[in-house]
């Protein structure tokens, strides 16, 4: 049990556990979808805004991870009574599952399923996707090849260069049989999609180019599961977008959890971007 935590623990990339919270008005949904290889079903909580609604978020999760990584963040009061928001199972995880039960590591195929389930909802404008570790590429994913549905993006603690994302020693040994029955089901699964996340990140480098949505990014140096080098990657690569970087030097991976008010800002600063006509140049922070 003792090695299996310590495995599980250098394999963790998005999910802290939290004692469970009740909220009012969250409602859960689990749609049919099928696009591609995948049929099955997406499932996402959604908490209307308790008063006037300036913009609908979209969390997604980082791996391993579940909707209710993002509960801190819907308990925020400047969340809750100003924005709508709908946190998804990523495909893989919870209740967003394929028939035969198959993992979905790469990002085109992450991004179609969730942008299919985002299509079936009536969601109001603007909407900003807001996104942890490796949600980080799939929001990217999204923004690029589904460029209508995404309005912001507030990228957190998200890997994004190939070349400080390759995969680490123990996600190599974790392909073996005897360790995945030591780790479990969730960490193998999570473990699949880190393995090939260097190679996804290559593919992705190519479009980072066309990203014309507003942009924040937030990152800890003390960050040991995603380099910090990934935030000036994308603060460099996305060249078309108005891009603020919050680098925190006491901050760590779980920014969400331990520093909600930093995403809360992060959020503010792209609803403020989309709501000026001609964003002036000292918002930009570059």
């Amino acid at each position: 049990m003792r090695l299996q935590k310590s495995v599980s623990a250098l394999l963790f990339t998005g999910l802290l556990v939290l004692p469970a919270q009740s909220f009012a008005e969250q409602t859960m949904t689990v749609a049919p979808i099928n696009v591609g290889e995948f049929a099955g079903s997406i499932g996402w909580v959604t908490q209307p805004s308790s008063g006037h609604t300036k913009a609908t978020l979209i969390g997604i999760h980082g791996t391993p991870g579940s909707w209710d990584a993002w509960k801190p963040l819907m308990a925020e009061e400047q969340i809750a009574t100003t924005f709508s928001f709908h946190a998804f199972d990523r495909p893989g995880w919870g209740t967003s599952l394929s028939a035969d039960n198959h993992v979905f590591p790469k990002l085109a195929d992450q991004a179609a399923i969730l942008a299919r389930a985002i299509q079936s909802e009536a969601l109001q404008k603007p909407v900003i996707l807001v996104a942890h570790s490796w949600g980080g590429p799939v929001a990217l994913k999204l923004a690029i090849e589904y460029p209508k549905l995404v309005d912001g993006m507030v990228l957190i603690a998200s890997p994004a260069d190939p070349f400080v994302s390759e995969p680490r020693w123990y996600h190599k040994v974790a392909r073996l049989k005897p360790v995945q029955w030591i780790i479990g089901r969730d960490m193998t699964r999570s473990n699949a999609e880190m393995l090939i996340l260097d190679t996804e990140l290559m593919i992705l480098a190519q479009q980072l180019d066309s990203v014309t949505q507003p942009t924040a990014i937030l990152q800890g140096k003390k960050d040991w599961l995603v380099a910090p080098e990934n935030a000036f990657y994308l603060q460099r690569k996305l060249t078309r977008s108005a891009v603020m970087l919050d680098y925190d030097p006491k901050g760590n991976h779980f920014i969400p959890f331990s520093k909600p008010e930093h995403v809360v800002a992060a959020i503010h600063w792209v609803q403020n971007q989309l709501e000026a006509v001609s964003p002036p140049p000292e918002f930009q922070h570059r």
